[in-house]
């Protein structure tokens, strides 16, 4: 055997290719010159200059093979360029790797016969092995065997191909249309022949719709063009084996295949049967003999619904496409000869000037593999009859056998990469996404990344993402995911879509495109599938086209509560599918309030199940995992175990939540705590706490401004973690330092085995320190929490109840809302479980920081922050008492506790640039909190601007104003508030002392539980005549703001007054109002800081969710 390799470029040309093809593909993803850019050459020179080659990443290998299909010259099919489905084969090391990984390229071009365009690449011609190489012409082609007599039988252009596999052992069945092996070469040089599955080879008889007689002859043909011989130039790496596929024209196999005289040679053969003179050529019996074979193949793949496409689309659409291109690039390369079909004189292409040349990266050609090969040992010269029929049979058993014994591990040996996005502003988010890669890992390649670390411009190289979205306040998208959004809405305008939605909220964007493309492709069924993508191959894409092989669904997490309910995930869904992502299942909104879990687990089952399909990955009975109502679980207990750690091995506390978090979290001081309304020991009230960082040694100067948000990593208090550790089967060590371990299964080529591994949510810590510091045990137990622990119950009846709470949704939402249950008092209700530490610690969530907005001003106070902070309790409906969790941490906070917070900024509630916009402040209760900051700023500027004290206008910082553009005064402040009495009125004093300055110019105070003052609301203090026309002139005539901070319902009304004022005043009818107002939210003058949902807003809407339910079933 020849172990032939051919010439290695030297490094100088591979580095001036490589530079050229990177510098391009930056380009494409608009970072050219960036500090990527730069260090990625950096990285590929030192690989280059070490080894003469370097490792292409994925998407610069995507882009390149889809970027050659755009110049290959001899294709006329490139208008679908973007479209090509590109798979990484360059970690297949074997011939065995290589059939397996074109048995999955035929599976998923095939399609059922809505064929769809692939390419599979294995590794580059690399220095010290031979190169891989597959010998078919084409994956799918018919033998042909040579006849005593010196006939031919079978297609000839495969001759040559058919006596080497023969030479290496084939033996096929000996008729005039056997499926040829597939034969491949890897790097060890060695030349293996492998039979295709036959549920792999779709083949269509052939038919004529006038001429029975030719449907009699009984010929066929395979339905996916496979084009194998080919090599990749790209990046100055020589890729050798790339099989690719695309679809046929009627004319290729028509004209081509079946009529030419060295191929099947039908045209005789139809001339006879169409009763044509074929003793000469003045009858042009062959040229309309083939035209009716052109007519009979067309036939037959659309009435077999197989892909195929007409010649004279085909050549309307290279046109399109070779305008396109002199458009765009300047040129298009072309070989005139190949892409004109048969019969071209009535085509448009016939007429058009071309100019061949070719350009990288490029499809090149290659010599033909067995002429240079040394078969050796594999030729067998002529063999008896019987010892070729016992070598046929005992090969295909033993190809059978091993091929059905690596099903199982083709799927992971090729395996689909799945990239999960999450937003979260409490983790909830991330904590689905963790499972969702759970569900994912049995049959896809998962990983989980946070939104603000994803890079939008290589999206389109992902072959399926995964979203899963919270929707923060009024609609908006959560700080993480603000610049993925905005970079989404950016390739959405630039994809030719409508300009004017810079501005737009989540909302109004997924409504606007919902509008555009209507109600069905938004929540539809299965919008767009696989088979449905590229029905007709000829037809070009209007609409967006980005991220044309990219395949997507998304799941919205919010609250009904709100107007806005899941805005932000579905402006994502909306966004994607726009940008011609694939949707394989439709969105899923989950309800904060109600069923939002269970919800998650059917999405995630049914996407699941629409990405094995839509991706052909087919696994044994034995490899699929249910995933079903309760499957969606973190490992049981036999997987997990307490190892015992020095108590050196553990962080600092503070380091370790910076890194999980991705924030700088600060160790701050409590230096201030005073209640500012109500009374410690009587019931709920309202704290300010000061927060200093003085005596730290900070990285970073603090920084933040007036609107900007505080948040606080809380603690559970020791009295409740030693209870629940109490109550765990058997009780942990409370000193010891501990690592949770968890047993992972790991798949290699031997098999999936298991190994322990560190579990990467908590550090090691002590018992006491994971339950107080990190775990959440205030928060109601989830239904698949009590799914899980159900499985520790001792006692029957015990067992039967939380059975029936963890899989009936209505019994648990009545439970978890009558008593509000936490960890402790469900342990204490189910008395009789069992459950050992580390159960129970890997099934809790994670405590999620608590977000406060800053009461105070950096400029008056540059070393330490002011929270107003309202202390929650309840009771609830079986009598028991409640605390807030965080609320209570601070409220019982001593002077000295160190309490760890970051800073989150808040750009939708920043004052306005200039401060001579006017500004209106909504704020009841504790929403007064950010309002406070906003007035200390502005009593802080105008002691500037009264000094004209120009070098403290510099200490300011980014906070200062531009005095040349805006000059030395400030804009009007109208402040709203409301109270249940006087004595609850907070900041009371300041807020006259900052009237009396001038930052304030009116403090206007509704009180709801006053006895002497008639009962009002802040909303209704806005409708009093003087106040709705100061307002209105704000807004209207003056550029005003609106900034409003309080709960969702408050907010809501507020917005109603709003809209009223506008009506009324403006003179304009109810729809204009509500135009304006949402005007002024769009041009970003609407500000709403809305707080989480609290317990009694669950309460009250849950009840009218009930009594709506009951008023329906009424009229029913």
């Amino acid at each position: 055997m020849v172990r032939q390799q051919m010439l290695i470029r030297p490094g100088d040309a591979v580095l001036d290719d490589a530079k050229k093809f990177i510098d391009e593909f930056y380009a494409s993803i608009e970072k050219f010159g960036s500090a990527e850019h730069l260090n990625r050459w950096s990285e590929i020179k030192t690989q280059i200059e070490e080894s003469d080659g370097y490792i292409m990443k994925t998407e610069e290998l995507k882009y390149g093979a889809t970027v050659a299909w755009r110049n290959a010259p001899r294709c006329p099919g490139r208008i679908q360029w973007k479209k090509l489905q590109v798979f990484d084969s360059r970690h297949v090391g074997t011939a065995q790797g290589m059939f397996e990984a074109m048995c999955t390229h035929l599976q998923y071009a095939t399609n059922g016969g809505i064929l769809r365009s692939a390419i599979t690449v294995f590794p580059p011609r690399q220095k010290g092995r031979c190169d891989f190489r597959v010998w078919n012409s084409t994956m799918i082609g018919y033998a042909c065997y040579k006849q005593p007599d010196g006939t031919l039988l079978g297609d000839p252009f495969n001759l040559e191909l058919t006596q080497a596999a023969q030479k290496l052992g084939w033996a096929g069945k000996g008729t005039r249309q056997d499926i040829l092996p597939l034969i491949v070469q890897a790097g060890d040089g060695e030349a293996h022949f492998f039979d295709i599955p036959e549920d792999l080879v779709l083949q269509v008889p052939l038919r004529h719709p006038k001429y029975e007689k030719f449907t009699d002859l009984g010929y066929k043909w395979f339905a996916l063009p496979g084009v194998s011989c080919l090599k990749l130039d790209c990046g100055g790496l020589e890729f050798s084996a790339i099989p690719f596929s695309g679809w046929y024209s009627d004319s290729e196999i028509g004209s081509r295949d079946l009529g030419d005289k060295h191929r099947f040679n039908l045209a005789p053969v139809m001339a006879g049967i169409m009763g044509l003179n074929t003793e000469t050529n003045e009858s042009n019996w062959r040229d309309l003999a083939v035209s009716e074979l052109v007519v009979a193949v067309a036939h037959s793949f659309r009435e077999a619904k197989i892909t195929i496409v007409d010649h004279q689309t085909a050549c309307e659409t290279f046109i399109e496409h070779f305008k396109s291109e002199h458009e765009e690039r300047g040129g298009c390369p072309t070989d005139w000869v190949w892409v004109n079909p048969p019969g071209s004189f009535t085509t448009p292409v016939y007429h058009q000037e071309v100019l061949f040349y070719w350009i990288k990266p490029l499809y090149d050609y290659q010599d033909q593999p067995w002429k240079t090969y040394n078969f050796g040992k594999h030729f067998r010269g002529t063999l008896e009859k019987r010892e070729i029929d016992y070598l046929k049979r005992f090969r295909h058993m033993a190809r059978a056998a091993l091929f059905a014994q690596r099903m199982f591990m083709k799927a992971y040996a090729n395996r689909t990469k799945a990239m999960i996005l999450y937003a979260t502003e409490t983790g909830k988010s991330l904590g689905f996404a963790k499972q969702l890669a759970h569900v994912f890992s049995k049959a896809f390649k998962p990983e989980v990344m946070c939104m603000k670390d994803y890079d939008v411009a290589k999206m389109e190289f992902q072959d399926l993402i995964l979203v899963v979205a919270s929707t923060f306040g009024s609609g908006d998208p959560p700080d993480n995911g603000e610049k993925f959004y905005k970079s989404l809405k950016k390739r959405f305008v630039e994809q030719g879509n409508t300009p004017n939605i810079a501005s737009d909220k989540p909302a109004r964007l997924a409504a606007r495109i919902q509008a555009q493309e209507g109600e069905r492709n938004m929540r539809g069924p299965l919008v767009k599938l696989p088979s449905q993508r590229f029905e007709d191959p000829a037809q070009i894409v209007k609409s967006s086209d980005w991220l044309i092989n990219v395949r997507f669904s998304c799941f919205a997490l919010g609250s009904t509560v709100y107007k806005d309910y899941c805005a932000f995930g579905k402006a994502l869904d909306a966004l994607l599918g726009s940008l011609g992502a694939e949707r394989i299942h439709r969105l899923e909104c989950g309800d904060e309030m109600s069923g939002q879990e269970k919800t998650f687990k059917k999405w995630a089952n049914d996407t699941f199940q629409a990405a094995c399909e839509a991706f052909h990955i087919k696994l044994p009975t034995k490899a699929v995992v249910t995933i079903g109502t309760e499957s969606v679980q973190e490992p049981v207990q036999s997987n997990m175990k307490l190892v015992s750690a020095d108590a050196s091995e553990g962080p600092h506390f503070t380091e370790y939540f910076s890194k999980s978090l991705g924030r700088e979290v600060l160790p701050l001081k409590v230096t201030y705590n005073e209640v500012i309304a109500g009374s410690r020991e009587a019931g709920p009230c309202t704290v300010q706490i000061r927060l200093s960082w003085q005596d730290l040694c900070l990285n970073n100067p603090v920084s933040f401004e007036p609107g900007d948000h505080l948040g606080i990593l809380s603690e559970n208090a020791d009295e409740m973690v030693s209870k629940v550790i109490q109550k765990l089967n058997p009780i942990p060590s409370l000193e010891q330092t501990h690592r949770l371990m968890i047993q992972k299964e790991m798949l290699t080529i031997a098999g999936p085995r298991k190994e322990w591994v560190c579990y990467e949510n908590l550090p090691p810590a002590t018992v006491f320190d994971w339950f107080k510091k990190f775990l959440d045990i205030t928060t109601p137990p989830t239904q698949s929490l009590l799914y899980d622990l159900a499985t520790y119950a001792t006692d029957p009846k015990e067992k039967e109840g939380l059975d029936m709470l963890s899989q009936d949704v209505g019994r648990y939402e009545q439970w978890k809302h009558s008593k509000w249950p936490t960890v402790l008092s469900f342990l204490e209700e189910f008395s009789l479980l069992s459950i050992p530490a580390e159960a129970l610690i890997i099934k809790l969530p994670l405590m999620k920081p608590r977000f406060y907005s800053i009461s105070s001003c950096l400029l008056s106070s540059p070393t330490c922050v002011d929270l107003t902070v309202g202390a929650v309790k309840f009771i609830t409906e079986d009598g028991s008492s409640r605390n807030g969790l965080c609320s209570m941490y601070l409220n019982q906070a001593t002077i000295g506790t160190t309490v760890n917070a970051f800073f989150r900024s808040e750009p939708r509630f920043h004052l306005p640039e200039n401060p001579t916009v006017p500004i209106i402040m909504v704020g009841p209760g504790t929403g007064i909190a950010p309002f406070r900051s906003f007035w200390m700023h502005r009593a802080e500027l105008m002691k500037v601007f009264s000094k004209g004290a120009r070098k403290q206008l510099l200490c300011l910082g980014h906070c200062a104003p531009d005095i040349h553009k805006f000059g030395q005064h400030l804009g009007a402040a109208i402040f709203y508030g409301g109270y249940r009495t006087q004595e609850l009125d907070l900041y009371r004093e300041e807020k006259w002392k900052y009237h009396n300055m001038g930052a304030i110019e009116l403090a206007a105070t509704a009180y709801s539980r006053e006895v002497v003052i008639e009962r009002e609301f802040v909303q209704h203090k806005m409708m009093i005549d003087a106040n709705a026309r100061r307002i209105y002139e704000l807004l209207d005539s003056h550029g005003g703001h609106i900034y409003v901070c309080g709960d969702f319902y408050m907010a809501n009304d507020v917005k109603s007054v709003v809209v009223s004022i506008f009506q009324e005043y403006g003179n304009i009818n109810a729809d204009e109002a509500a135009s304006a107002v949402e005007n002024l939210i769009n041009s970003g003058r609407y500000h709403e800081d809305i707080f989480g949902i609290t317990v009694g807003a669950r309460k009250t809407h849950l009840e009218y969710k009930r009594k709506a339910r009951l008023m329906k079933d009424n009229a029913v």
